[in-house]
This record gives C-alpha cells, structure tokens and sequence, in this order.
C-alpha cells in the first residue's frame, strides 16, 4: 500500500472542512449545536479553531482515524480506497494511524492550519468548535465527520 494512497485520506477531510466550507450547502449541514466559545471572527480565530480540531483529532486518534478512513472509503475518495479497505481493513486504518502519527505533530498542524484558516465559513467553524465540547473521544467523532463529509458527498 502506497503512503500517498493514505495520506490523502487522513489530511485532506481536514484541510476540506476548511478550505471547502465556504461552497458547501446550507442542507448538507449538520444539526446546529451550541458552540461551546464565541463563533469566530477573524482567520486568527479560524486558525485556533483549525489547531484544536487537529489536536483533539490526534487525541481521538483511535476513533478519529477508523471513521475517516471508513467516510473515505464510503466515497472511494481517493478513487481505489474502498476496495483496499473492503479487503484490508484493519491494514489500512494501521497505516493510516502510521503516517497519522507524524502528519498530527504540532509543526505540521500549525502549517497546514496557518495555509487554510482564511478559508473557513463562519457556520462550519461553530459547528466544529460546538463539536470540540465534547470530552468522549466517540461523541466527539461523530460530530466532526460531517463536517468531512460535505466534502465527499458533493
């Protein structure tokens, strides 16, 4: 299995919920949930928010990373992933945690957070932040990936 084969679907849901979030449907959305902080003002703000989506995205690493790799491979983005994981599953989400553990560093998320935060509609980062209020790794799961999954779903 290619590293670039997992690497797309471990980062790019993140950087979409970002940087697509300003062409996305009002019903697509998710249900509205109270944020838990002030909705964000500015792309300082955004890029907070981007940082502890990441942070707690890589705390979360257990559920985190087997609901991105199943989202991803629900839309076979990228193109091949749904039959690699139909057949290899738990290899998949093995290698994926791998190159998890070097993409979720706290350099590499700033970088990726600083190139993206200008980019981020209002609604999805209350959403996101709203998400960040929950302490069980699981709940807070469920919360983000749909946020990821407007992106596959277009």
């Amino acid at each position: 299995m290619s590293r670039s084969l997992l690497l797309v679907p471990v980062l790019v849901p993140v950087l979409a919920l970002w940087a697509t979030a300003c062409g996305t449907s009002e019903a697509a959305a998710p249900p509205p949930v109270a944020p838990s902080k002030a909705q964000p003002a500015s792309a300082g703000d955004a890029k907070a928010i981007c940082v502890e989506v990441f942070t707690r995205n890589r705390t979360c690493t257990d559920q985190y990373i087997p609901a991105l790799v199943d989202l991803r491979a629900r839309y076979d983005q990228p193109a091949g992933i749904a039959a690699e994981v139909a057949a290899h599953r738990d290899e998949v989400i093995a290698q994926a945690k791998t190159e998890w553990a070097t993409d979720s560093q706290p350099a590499a998320i700033d970088a990726t957070c600083a190139q993206i935060a200008g980019s981020a509609a209002e609604a999805d980062l209350a959403g996101a932040q709203a998400c960040l209020s929950n302490q069980d790794c699981g709940a807070y799961t469920t919360c983000i990936m749909p946020y990821f999954e407007k992106r596959f779903s277009k």
